[in-house]
């Protein structure tokens, strides 16, 4: 069984020709045999854009292979509350604090979009800022800031990490193998622990949770797939569970992270590839 995993598409930022690339994308998909698409969220800055765009594909491709996503922030700016992200039918394609088992593999897939708690803000440098420091910056400056949220971050994040756990327990009795996958950073090895500029230091504060990776170490996950940072790495195993990160990312002049110059080519170039 084949999967692919992609993440941070951005095809509004990146000024893709959406309705052309969904046909070019949907080929590449059948030719390659992929039996699950998975989208770690970041597709649009627009929810409703984004599940037209899932449902397109879907359309495209037929019924294999299977389309799911989350969402990631970008996606939660526009179009969507708390509330309806947190509702588990709001779309059957929508894989938040959903479990998907593909039984003649052993396999079950759990997905969770995430969120942050500034535990990673600790991780670098000597001039650490309070969390009310760190929240005033955000509601200044940080893209996140138009995001409905009626309870604090620290809460939001405490409810992932219960969801998360919840899902572990019940698949984990239940399969040997585990993909997990989430849109915001997952384990602190991952941070921009290389960089001591004060802004950086709150820019990790925005990224994840520790919590989140020392959760995952707690169970057999085999995978964990997740995206928001536009840095690519290699899949890189921590403990018992291999990390994939390879996000598109932004193709524009104030922000070019490509290795190439077209969307399609680098989206082909940034697919993960499992075979189960």
């Amino acid at each position: 069984m084949n999967i692919a995993i992609s993440s941070d598409n951005h095809f509004d930022i990146n000024k893709a020709a959406t309705s052309k690339i969904v046909f070019l994308q949907a080929s590449y998909l059948k030719q390659l045999a992929i039996d699950y698409y998975f989208i770690t969220g970041d597709l649009f800055n627009n929810f409703e854009q984004t599940i037209n765009y899932v449902e397109q594909l879907q359309r495209e491709v037929g019924s294999v292979p299977k389309i799911y996503f989350i969402a990631g922030n970008h996606d939660m700016l526009n179009g969507v509350t708390y509330a309806e992200l947190e509702r588990p039918n709001l779309h059957p394609q929508y894989l938040h604090h959903r479990i998907l088992q593909i039984p003649h593999k052993n396999l079950s897939v759990v997905g969770n979009n995430g969120w942050y708690d500034y535990s990673f803000s600790d991780q670098i440098g000597d001039n650490q800022k309070s969390t009310a420091e760190i929240l005033r910056w955000k509601q200044s400056f940080w893209v996140d800031q138009k995001i409905d949220s009626p309870i604090s971050d620290q809460e939001r994040m405490q409810n992932v990490l219960q969801q998360v756990e919840t899902d572990f327990k019940q698949v984990t009795r239940q399969h040997e193998k585990v993909l997990f996958l989430t849109h915001f950073v997952p384990h602190q090895n991952f941070i921009f622990d290389q960089l001591d500029h004060p802004r950086w230091q709150t820019i990790n504060a925005f990224l994840g949770s520790k919590h989140l990776g020392d959760l995952i170490e707690k169970y057999p996950v085999q995978y964990a797939a997740f995206g928001h940072l536009h840095i690519r790495h290699l899949p890189q195993t921590i403990a018992n569970t291999t990390y994939i990160h390879q996000p598109l990312g932004y193709g524009v002049r104030r922000a070019f992270e490509w290795q190439q110059t077209d969307f399609l080519t680098e989206w082909q170039r940034t697919l993960k590839i499992l075979v189960v």
